[in-house]
């Protein structure tokens, strides 16, 4: 393999590589359609000189369909920079004429009544390209084989677009693609240069791999959090592919990986026989990649366990799906252990074992029928023997986080089905018309189970998440039915947009919201950037509402009519809008006096602050914790965030910012100029908002007085430490991470940071080593974690003992400012909502804590 590279490098060195571009990317080609232009005569340049724009490919590829017949592009959606998602289907004319026809047999698969799938039914394959956008030879590839599928004449090319419905999606993140090709086309040298140091290489921060918003959409597939993850996962349930295939990079000084995965890393609630599946196909692909005389390796890492995953979520649809590594040359060519590592070689790699999966898919085809209608019925077994029998979830006081819920489960094509009646499980009410049942008993039960149920894992090498339940995330009210007696009301197939509007009609006193809905939040800010005065109840009242009586908790919201900028036909107007725009409704109060609790004129009653937020940014910050803030702010709140980089805190003016946010990274480039302005900022008002390793950075430089728990990580004599084997290393060292799981904590609800939630049990997922001690101050600690937190995922009993008791969440007073300390991340991924709300209201309301009580209270005490 060394020397095939350095072949192609000289080749590179010497310009002469575009002559050979045939011959080495199809060694084998021996009938190409000359009317049909290669990817270097359309683009100008030969594949593996060049980063291809995502534009570029998508042109590529409507030129194909102008060009033969065998070749059709759909645009699924656009992304948040408005480029375009495309899916390109490959087949043969005859089956393009009655496709619809072919979709609509294939989804008899998914349905475990109907018999297995003739074997003259097309095999449906989808080759998914570059979800990682700086994983550039992934593009590339996708040009490579789909040029190749419309140009080849030869016998097998004719069976297998005969025998198949071939898509290629050649870019599931089109924003990270463009970013990472940009970087890499302005840095290249002529010749190119092979050192690892130079900048080519050494892509700045944040790097293409994500979204616009720093996501990584393989890690999107169950959460559908983002545009591009919602409009693929669409489109993959219009058709539920047999094969689907992820392709990735990894480091360079990798070989190429290529499924199975190892068994301990395998999901507990997917069958054998689906991932046995994968290693007969393994054998296609290892045949591939020698035949070029390429290294590869299986069996030895990669997680194949949530369906988070690309190569994992289809799995739990009955797909045949994997995952591919390709070690990535970063630049047009990089020096390596394995010798130089050209672009042009890691393109070759994944075209090599494009086309083995295509093989593959053909010779094992009645086989992935039949797994396929298996898994299906494989489902409905496991649903027999759950012992939870439905899953019913709503809460009348959240309709817009309960809404959001059923869109994620309508998306996942879940069964759902309204209440039938007003009913109490577990203590809990559901009522009906805002509550909504999931029976187990149904072909996407593993996916049911996924979004409910928890799971505790025995193994501790997980990369990535492994607590991965969404209605944990959520933070919902739901309950678990054990018996089968149940009653379900009428299937439910779309969210139902609740009704915003203004109850009683025009006030000329005031306006109360309930802030417990999760829209509440972005109603408020909606309102403060309108330049109206809200308040916010920070004790509960009653209030006399025409004839009758109605409760109000910690939160809510207070708008008066008098004290206003604006006419009360204005403010009338103005809420009307909010409340339509928000779905949330307003009530409108004749009188302040309550018919219990405090007053709406009360102090416990307070004004607040239209907050201007500045966000941490640029290198030494972790991107996906900036990213998360950057979303939610504004595609939630609908707030805008200065995204301010470390480097020019230095000579900012602070004073324009209420708000500071520090996601984790590495702050060590601030030196005690930055870090005394930044305590001076606090010390005058500002708020500062802090996660995970930001949070012990902040204590340990003295921004608060707050303590960590210290770490048992303690240099030990070298008479005392234990001696284990060195095979053993991985295990034992990976054991010591929380890569990310599943903790309760109880939360204080009468608390600022928690208004809006009804129950002190909150569901955290801890993904660092950041503990904290509970605060000297007896008020202070919002948020604890209980004696017994561990839920779901894996953590080690040792790190299960650390965590237990421990403070999620600190408010800090520092003079005239706060300090809200959290020591995990609560806008985890962007879906962990539950912990989401409390970041939003630390943004809202921290100011308004003094130590030990109420801003304002001492004075209603006087």
């Amino acid at each position: 393999m060394r020397s095939i590279r350095t072949a192609v490098f000289l080749l590179l060195m010497t310009g002469q590589f575009a002559l050979a571009q045939t011959g080495y990317y199809f060694p084998k080609a021996s009938k190409l359609d000359p009317a049909i232009p290669t990817p270097e005569k359309f683009l100008g340049y030969a594949i593996g000189t060049h980063y291809t724009r995502h534009d570029q490919i998508v042109a590529y590829f409507r030129e194909l369909a102008k060009t033969s017949n065998r070749v059709h592009v759909q645009t699924i959606g656009k992304t948040y920079e408005e480029r375009e998602q495309i899916v390109v289907t490959f087949t043969a004319p005859e089956n393009y004429s009655r496709l619809e026809e072919i979709r609509k047999e294939h989804l008899t698969s998914i349905d475990p009544s109907k018999p297995v799938l003739d074997s003259k039914a097309p095999v449906v394959v989808m080759l998914g390209y570059s979800v990682h956008g700086n994983e550039g030879s992934c593009g590339e590839v996708s040009m490579l084989a789909g040029y190749y599928l419309a140009a080849a004449q030869d016998d097998e090319a004719n069976q297998w677009l005969k025998e198949a419905v071939i898509f290629i999606d050649p870019s599931l993140n089109p924003d990270g693609r463009d970013r990472a090709a940009n970087w890499f086309n302005s840095y290249k040298s002529f010749p190119a240069v092979a050192d690892p140091l130079d900048k080519e290489h050494m892509e700045a921060w944040p790097n293409g791999r994500t979204n616009h918003y720093f996501a990584d959409l393989n890690r999107d597939w169950l959460n559908l959090v983002h545009v591009e993850s919602r409009n693929r996962v669409d489109f993959f349930h219009q058709w539920y592919p047999n094969v689907q295939i992820d392709f990735h990079e990894m480091g360079p000084n990798a070989t190429y990986y290529f499924e199975p995965t190892p068994k301990r890393h395998e999901s507990p609630i997917i069958p054998q026989f689906l991932y046995d599946e994968n290693a007969v196909f393994a054998k296609y692909h290892a045949k591939a990649l020698d035949e070029i005389g390429s290294l590869y390796f299986t069996k030895e890492n990669f997680d194949n366990l949530s369906p988070i995953y690309g190569s994992t979520y289809p799995k739990f649809y009955g797909s045949l799906a994997a995952t591919f590594e390709e070690a990535g040359s970063g630049g047009i060519v990089k020096e390596t252990t394995n010798g130089p590592l050209t672009f042009s070689f890691t393109i070759r790699n994944h075209l090599a074992t494009s086309f083995s999966s295509l093989k593959a898919a053909i010779a094992e085809k009645n086989n992935l029928f039949k797994i396929q209608k298996d898994l299906f019925k494989y489902g409905l077994e496991q649903a027999k023997a759950n012992p939870a029998k439905a899953y019913i979830f709503g809460d009348s006081r959240d309709e817009s986080l309960t809404q959001k819920f059923l869109g994620l489960l309508l998306q996942h094509r879940i069964q759902v089905y309204d209440v039938a009646a007003t009913t109490s499980v577990e203590g809990k009410n559901f009522e009906k018309g805002k509550a909504y049942i999931v029976p187990a008993e149904q072909p996407n039960f593993l996916v049911i189970h996924s979004l409910f149920e928890e799971i505790a894992l025995k193994d501790s090498l997980f990369y990535d998440n492994t607590g991965w339940s969404v209605i944990h995330a959520y933070g919902l009210q739901y309950a678990k039915i054990k018996t089968s007696g149940f009653t379900k009301g009428a299937p439910v197939t779309a969210t139902v947009a609740a009704q915003g509007g203004i109850d009683g009609g025009k006030s000329s006193y005031a306006y109360l919201l309930s802030y417990t809905d999760y829209n509440a939040g972005k109603a408020l800010y909606q309102l403060l950037s309108k330049n109206i005065m809200v308040k916010t109840a920070f004790k509960p009242f009653t209030a006399a509402i025409g004839n009758e009586k109605k409760s109000y908790g910690y939160g809510t919201l207070v708008v008066p009519v008098a004290g206003q900028s604006l006419s009360a036909d204005s403010l009338y107007a103005q809420l009307q809008k909010v409340a339509l725009t928000c779905q949330v409704r307003f009530t409108a109060a004749s009188t302040g006096f309550s018919a219990a609790g405090v007053d709406l004129g009360s102090n416990n009653i307070k004004t607040v602050r239209k907050p201007e937020v500045a966000l941490a940014f640029g290198q030494g910050i972790t991107a996906s914790e900036a990213g998360q803030v950057w979303f939610l702010l504004n595609q939630q709140l609908g707030m805008p965030v200065v995204k301010l980089d470390l480097q020019y805190f230095r000579q900012a003016s602070l004073k324009k910012y209420t708000t500071i946010v520090l996601p984790a990274g590495n702050y060590n480039t601030w030196d005690k100029s930055v870090i005394d302005k930044l305590k001076a900022w606090v010390a005058d008002g500002g708020t500062l908002i802090t996660f995970q390793t930001a949070t012990a950075w902040a204590i340990q430089n003295e921004l608060v007085k707050e303590k960590l728990v210290e770490s048992d990580e303690k240099v030990a004599s070298t008479k005392n430490t234990e001696r284990l084997e060195f095979v053993s290393k991985q295990d034992v060292e990976g054991s010591k991470r929380i890569n990310g799981a599943i903790f309760q904590a109880d939360i204080d609800i009468t608390h600022p940071i928690a208004f809006g939630l009804n129950d002190r049990k909150l569901f955290i997922n801890k993904n660092g080593p950041t503990l904290l001690q509970k605060s000297t101050d007896k008020y202070a600690t919002v948020a604890q974690y209980t004696d017994k937190p561990f839920i779901n995922g894996y953590a080690s009993k040792q790190n299960i003992s650390k965590v237990s008791n421990s403070a999620a969440i600190i408010l800090s007073t520092i003079s005239n400012g706060r300090v809200v300390l959290f020591a995990d991340d609560p806008t985890y991924r962007s879906y962990w909502l539950g912990t989401t709300r409390l970041f939003f209201n630390s943004i809202l309301f921290a100011n308004l804590v003094e130590g030990g009580g109420i801003a304002g209270a001492e004075e209603e005490n006087k």
